[in-house]
């Protein structure tokens, strides 16, 4: 009788709202709750959408109501409140068990290198560590990108992040046209150049239990694509939402921090007072702080472990305290980040965050009279310190994505690459070294490949390279001007390169290159205060 209940569910979520007999009256009377309550309770609902944008997409859902079928119509919900571009406005399947979704028993995770069934029920073993080509009638890349449009998300990071989450619910699955809910879901996947076709079947009824899908599943005994004789730090621990450990073999004092939440014991409070006590007693060369799978909580905690680290400037080092974060560090979490780049002399390590600087949050729930659907919608705004900071995320200063190959041996790239800071000389000091012995074609070479380097992605050398002039200004004014040279080389379409080039030729007494120099300035930065200036004392 079960299996009974769940071919007549799924054969009418599979007509349309007309055929079924549906009141579409009373779906439009959803939709209209959406279109009039989202904008009435946000603070700002049209702070990256414009209203037109908005009246034009409840007009043409409205339209088309009819004639779509209930897993389209609630995808279509899904879209609508996502168009806001808030990641705590929307509708979201791992909140609401008015949904009503089913589910595949299988996990999928976008690593760097591609879409992979991280893990799976026992029965989907063999395609564990595969990397997914196709999902349905959508290649990988497609499906992302469809699944994107429902997520609701200020960046693309945090779609990479909980976008692959969605793909293994049946009725989402149906509603973007990816598979048919009537059928099977074919899962094309390849492993060693060679490919097969999976066929996987509904496991149940899934209930929704917070940002972490899985634990709505029964998955005591999945199949994970990482061997559990690999366990790296960021993986210990399971379901605890903090924890710390001191790594005798490189003085390294670790920091899970998946929520900012508080628990009975210990505490929040506790919990930090106990890590920075241990901070305090042992030899301390790097305090690692992971908020890469923290989807936030309550920003009031974030006081004491700022203040905590601020208060230790023996930990508060460039070089010694680093934040980890990805596209899943979020909300709380982000203003954590934040409060670190601002006020400590923090390392950002990983991807970038998966808010925007200014977003939105502490949403209420709305309700929908009659599919009983919640929509989440955003109350309060929050403010990066900078009004003029309107980055759409938080960049690492080190860039280390993880591939399939990393976790599958249980090695983590964020870790690594912290641990080999420090390994070599500074850039800059290389640099100075060159170019002082007359090297200049070796260490115009070498900006080059640290600009290249992967884990630069988000931050290039041209700041250190320009520091190291400016500090040769006063000592060598002839190879603080090389330095330069060789930072418009590498930049050539940074104003700030040809910029601060001109600033030295100009000291130099090489009045009309360095009006040159400005000029270029001017070319690729139009209207850079700094080069105006110049220009106008220089004539």
């Amino acid at each position: 009788m079960k299996y009974l209940a769940l071919a007549i569910a799924v054969l009418g979520a599979t007509q349309t709202l007309e055929a079924q007999g549906t009141d579409i009256a009373a779906w439009r009377q959803d939709l209209r709750v959406i279109a009039e309550q989202v904008p009435a309770r946000h603070p700002n609902a049209f702070y990256r959408l414009s209203r037109a944008s908005w009246d034009s997409a409840v007009s043409s859902l409205n339209e088309r109501l009819p004639g779509l079928t209930r897993n389209q119509a609630v995808v279509g919900f899904m879209h609508l409140v996502a168009m806001v571009n808030d990641g705590h406005t929307a509708i979201s399947p791992m909140f609401d068990p008015a949904l009503g979704l089913n589910y595949y028993p299988i996990e999928l995770h976008l690593f760097d290198d591609g879409l992979f069934v991280k893990s799976a029920a026992p029965a989907y073993a063999s395609i564990v560590g595969a990397k997914v080509v196709s999902i349905g009638t959508a290649t990988a890349e497609e499906a992302i990108k469809r699944v994107g449009t429902i997520v609701s998300h200020e960046n693309d990071w945090f779609v990479r992040g909980l976008g692959p989450g969605y793909l293994s619910f049946a009725e989402i699955l149906d509603g973007l046209g990816i598979a048919d809910v009537k059928q099977p879901l074919s899962l094309v996947v390849e492993r060693s150049g060679r490919r097969e076709t999976a066929t996987i079947m509904i496991a149940g009824k899934y209930v929704p239990s917070g940002h972490n899908r899985l634990a709505g599943v029964q998955k005591t005994d999945w199949v994970d694509m990482r061997p559990g004789s690999s366990t790296p730090l960021w993986a210990k621990n399971p379901g605890m939402p903090y924890w710390s450990e001191y790594v005798r073999s490189d003085s390294t004092l670790y920091v899970s921090y998946r929520g900012v939440i508080n628990m009975p014991r210990p505490t929040n409070q506790q919990f930090w007072q106990s890590v920075f006590a241990t901070a305090d007693s042992l030899t301390v060369n790097r305090f690692v702080i992971d908020l890469r799978e923290n989807s936030g909580g309550n920003s009031f905690y974030n006081r004491q472990v700022v203040r905590g680290i601020i208060a230790r400037p023996r930990l508060d080092q460039r070089g010694k305290l680093f934040v980890l974060t990805s596209g899943k560090t979020f909300s709380a979490a982000m203003n954590l980040v934040l409060d670190l780049e601002a006020w400590t002399n923090a390392t950002i390590v990983g991807e970038p965050t998966g808010n925007a600087t200014v977003f939105f949050g502490d949403h209420d729930e709305v309700r929908l009279p009659v599919s009983g659907i919640a929509v989440n919608v955003s109350t309060l705004p929050w403010y990066p310190g900078d009004p003029r900071d309107k980055r759409s995320f938080v960049a690492p200063r080190v860039y280390a994505p993880m591939t399939s190959a990393q976790y599958r041996a249980g090695v983590d790239p964020a870790i690594n690459a912290i641990l080999a800071r420090g390994t070599a000389p500074a850039l800059g000091a290389q640099v100075e070294r060159l170019v002082l012995a007359g090297d200049t074609l070796a260490a115009g070479r070498l900006i080059i490949a640290e600009a290249a380097k992967p884990e630069n992605r988000f931050a290039t050398p041209e700041a250190e390279i320009n520091t190291l002039g400016y500090r040769l200004l006063n000592s060598n004014r002839d190879a603080a001007i090389v330095v330069f040279q060789l930072n418009t080389r590498a930049f050539p379409q940074s104003g700030n390169t040809w910029d601060s080039l001109g600033e030295a030729l100009a000291a130099s007494g090489q009045r009309d290159a360095a009006i040159a120099a400005y000029r270029k300035a001017l070319e690729v930065s139009p209207g850079l205060p700094s080069a105006v200036s110049a220009l106008q004392r220089l004539h």
